[in-house]
């Protein structure tokens, strides 16, 4: 199983999500720097909530267009469902 980051922005008032965007393996040592993620979490695999700065600055980072007023950032990871094999029954 593989594992992808994205900068996923949840509506303040739902919690639900309203935008993410996929954060690129070739950039996510800079990423895990601006989550500040620590170093027993080497694949970052928790989700991290961002302040409005580094949300800002994560978004930069990847080319993103965010509004960190209008939603609560984190960096997150999920599975690759790309690479999750199949069984054939």
């Amino acid at each position: 199983m593989q594992v992808i980051h994205r900068l996923v922005g949840y509506d303040r008032r739902t919690d639900r999500p309203r935008v993410r965007f996929d954060v690129p393996n070739t950039v996510l040592p800079q990423a895990k720097r601006i989550a500040q993620v620590p170093e027993d979490d080497p694949e970052a695999m928790w989700s991290y909530p961002l302040s409005q700065t580094q949300a800002r600055h994560l978004a930069h980072l990847i080319g993103a267009q965010i509004d960190p007023g209008e939603s609560e950032f984190f960096l997150e990871s999920f599975a690759d469902s790309a690479s999750l094999g199949r069984s054939s029954a």
